[in-house]
């Protein structure tokens, strides 16, 4: 993953690059102001909405093109949402690239999705996206079951998630206090010893890689769209559900929510059950979740794409992890192997 940078487009460059969709009248044409990653515009017709998506510096060209390919198998699988799939242009091309102050410009337009964020603490919200994850999770096991198509590193190989990031200098490099330091190289030593072995023995699939409230959009207590599969990738399917799990069962930086963490099971188990082995090395990769988020979360500060502060808030918050997995780990585990 590379140094990001932002390329540059004005309304009257979206209005251009839109010939390439011939066929569209349109009538509208304005940024979104939305994203952190990309720029975007929303595009108005008599009757459609669209959103035209310029693709930052950061991404390859060939993961867009895995992100495409993976946006048209799930058009076809039959789900009770939809997702962005690209709308091709009049040549039939789902991206274009054009030179721009000797730079390479990648455009997509993609469906306009109704809808709001998620509310992460709204338990009928957390039981709809967990049902949505399970049913998308069902639907990306037939998708490049071998992995061979993936571009992106699996979160879970700590020494590769980042370029500029050597996991160990990480407490360091955010110049922690000496008990902290002590407490997350533990934690990383211990769980890069471990992702081996639970890379060999738990179920790998295509994951989404960033499913949280921005990226799931709903109108009441329903799912209708999931956006963003640009960090999708060949991964541990429990990578992604302790991902999301963390996510929306935690909030202002407390423990986990036994409440939001049963609703977020039951909803999941509508389409996919978790293994034993899965249940059994949970925390274990939930720690490793953690852990590599701090990594990348690092990476970006080198970047100077966050602030110091929140890295070290977000070091705070794993340790309060690790403490809480202490006393509750048992109860965690029941819950969620309950499935009712």
């Amino acid at each position: 993953m590379e140094n990001s940078q932002h390329s540059q487009l004005s309304e009257e460059d979206a209005i251009a690059l839109l010939n390439a969709w011939s066929f569209l009248e349109i009538s509208k044409v304005e940024p979104t102001n939305q994203g952190t990653v990309n720029t975007t515009f929303f595009v108005e017709t008599k009757a459609v909405k669209y959103v035209l998506k310029l693709y930052n510096d950061s991404i390859t060209t060939a993961q867009i093109e895995y992100e495409h390919s993976l946006l048209a198998y799930l058009q076809l699988c039959n789900l009770s949402f939809v997702v962005p799939t690209p709308i091709p242009t009049s040549a039939g091309e789902t991206l274009i690239t054009i030179k721009q102050d000797n730079s390479m410009l990648r455009v997509a337009l993609l469906p306009f999705i109704a809808g709001n964020s998620s509310d992460r603490q709204n338990i009928a919200h957390t039981y709809a996206i967990s049902q949505t994850l399970g049913e998308l999770h069902h639907a990306l096991a037939g998708f490049d079951s071998s992995g061979k198509m993936a571009q992106l590193p699996a979160w879970g190989d700590l020494n590769h998630i980042h370029p500029l990031v050597t996991p160990l200098e990480v407490p360091k490099l955010l110049k922690l206090t000496l008990m902290q330091q002590h407490r997350l190289v533990k934690t990383l030593t211990e769980v890069m010893e471990a992702a081996p072995n639970l890379y060999k023995t738990l179920p790998i699939q295509t994951t989404h890689a960033d499913y949280l409230s921005p990226n799931v959009m709903l109108l009441e207590n329903r799912v209708m769209g999931v956006l963003d599969f640009e960090f999708a990738t060949s991964d541990l399917r429990l990578m992604d559900y302790v991902a999301a799990l963390d996510h929306f069962t935690r909030f202002s930086g407390e423990a986990p929510s036994l409440e939001f963490v049963k609703a977020f099971s039951t909803g999941y188990a509508k389409h996919v059950c978790l293994s034993q082995l899965e249940l059994e090395a949970l925390t274990l990769v939930w720690r490793l979740q953690q852990a590599s988020c701090i990594v990348y979360w690092t990476g970006w500060l080198i970047e100077g794409k966050v602030t110091h502060q929140s890295v070290i808030n977000a070091v705070a918050r794993m340790l309060l992890l690790e403490d809480w997995f202490t006393e509750n780990t048992a109860m965690l585990s029941t819950i969620i192997a309950q499935r009712k």
